[in-house]
Parts: structure tokens; C-alpha cells; sequence
């Protein structure tokens, strides 16, 4: 019995994480359907190990069980995605502030600049592997946030950005803007190794709302089909334009 139940939890183990990373990247859509029998045919399993697998990624929010009708892949909430990059703004622009103020060494700022090269040199490429572009991005930010002696808040902040890292995928797929992203990010390097702590707010609100105003215009149009209807787009739109100044 034992070695059963540890088979179906590695199984159950394996095909949620890899589900996830398909959902998280937009391998599987938002919307889209997923059928229980394709999958247990692609691992070759039975029923249970993936209703546990879909039910943990259900809990997470990334999969909507329909009963009687079906499993698809969560919308995109647009309205959701606003208020956590708010949230996001005013909690990095702090962080970023404490980090200039713990005036960062010549191996803090030599880090920064390490992952600013391998930005190019990814940016700079013919078919540019955007999971591989967001690993990089999120490497950066994490530098601060730690150096700043703030690692556990970036641990929440990444435990509760499902959505916003699918959003994050659709931008780059979708507008293919990596140059535009680099730049925002040696714009925010520089602030920091010149001491700059004014600019940082103004820097770090464009730089997490220009995905946002990148894609937003195509919401209701290209990528209706993977997105909730916002409500409040036009709201956050105006109070965003206040970083833009």
C-alpha cells in the first residue's frame, strides 16, 4: 500500500509540475481546454494521480474545473494584474531605495551588471527564448531585494504572482519587446550606482507598467480571448500615467 501511495504522489508530482510550467508559460493558452484522458494517455497513468495534479493546480489558480463541463486554463485577470504591479511598485521602489542607501559594494553592482550583459546578449538574438529572458529578469530584481536584506519579501511576492508572470509571458510573446526591458533596467542599474534614490519610484512604476500599456491596448481586441473583461483598466491607466512625468 505504501509503495502504491508513493507511486501516485511522484506521479501526481511530476504531471502537475510539468503542467504548470506549461500553463505558467503559455505552452497551454489561457482558456484552454485540458483533457483529463490526453493527459493520463501522455504520462501514461490512470485517473487519480492527475485529479490530484489538477486539483493542486486549481488551489493555485491556474486551472478552472468546470464539473459537467469541463478543465480549462484560468483567464487572464487584467484587473488583478494592475493591483498587484500597484502593490509591486510601492513595495520595490522602497527596497530599491534601502539597497542604495546600504551603498552597494563593487560585487553588488558587478552582479547587476553580469546579468545587464547576458540581457543583451539573449536581446540581441534572431528567436530570443523568452522563458529564458523572464529566468534573467527575475534573477535582476532578486539581486536588490536581497541585497536590500528583503529575500522573504520576494519570496511572497513570486508565491503570489501566477497571474502576473502568465501576463509577463504574453507580453513578451506577443510584442517581442526584450530592448525595450533592458533599457529599463540599466536605467534603473544606473540609478543605483550613481545613488540616485529620487528617480527610483518614477523608473521602477514605468518599468512594471510598461508591459501593462504594451499589451493593454489589445486587450479587448487581439487577446480577448485570454483575458477577463476588465473593469478598472481605465482607472489604473490614469493613476500609472503619474510614473510617465
Amino acid at each position: 500500500m505504501e509503495e502504491n501511495f508513493s507511486a501516485h504522489s511522484d506521479q501526481g508530482t511530476i504531471i502537475f509540475e510539468t503542467l504548470k510550467k506549461e500553463l505558467l508559460d503559455l505552452t497551454i493558452k489561457p482558456g484552454e481546454e485540458i483533457h483529463e484522458t490526453l493527459v493520463c494517455k501522455r504520462f501514461s497513468v490512470t485517473r487519480p494521480p492527475v485529479r490530484t495534479a489538477l486539483k493542486r493546480l486549481s488551489d493555485i489558480g491556474l486551472v478552472d474545473i468546470r464539473p459537467y463541463y469541463g478543465i480549462y486554463a484560468t483567464l487572464l485577470n487584467i484587473d488583478q494584474i494592475y493591483e498587484i504591479v500597484h502593490m509591486r511598485i510601492l513595495v520595490e521602489s522602497s527596497v530599491i531605495r534601502d539597497y542604495i542607501n546600504s551603498r552597494p559594494d563593487g560585487f553588488e553592482i558587478e552582479k547587476l551588471e553580469h546579468n545587464l550583459r547576458l540581457e543583451k546578449i539573449l536581446a540581441s538574438e534572431k528567436n530570443v527564448d523568452h522563458n529564458k529572458f523572464y529566468e534573467l529578469d527575475n534573477e535582476l530584481h532578486k539581486i536588490w531585494f536581497t541585497g536590500g536584506h528583503c529575500l522573504s519579501v520576494w519570496n511572497i511576492i513570486e508565491d503570489q504572482k501566477i497571474q502576473y508572470q502568465r501576463f509577463r509571458m504574453l507580453d513578451f510573446t506577443a510584442t517581442k519587446n526584450y530592448a525595450k526591458t533592458l533599457e529599463d533596467h540599466t536605467r534603473i542599474v544606473e540609478a543605483i550606482k550613481s545613488r540616485n534614490r529620487k528617480v527610483v519610484p518614477n523608473l521602477i512604476g514605468m518599468h512594471l507598467n510598461n508591459g501593462l500599456e504594451r499589451v493593454s491596448p489589445k486587450v479587448l481586441t487581439d487577446f480577448k480571448q485570454y483575458i477577463v473583461p476588465p473593469q478598472n483598466m481605465d482607472y489604473w491607466r490614469k493613476y500609472n500615467l503619474k510614473y510617465y512625468k
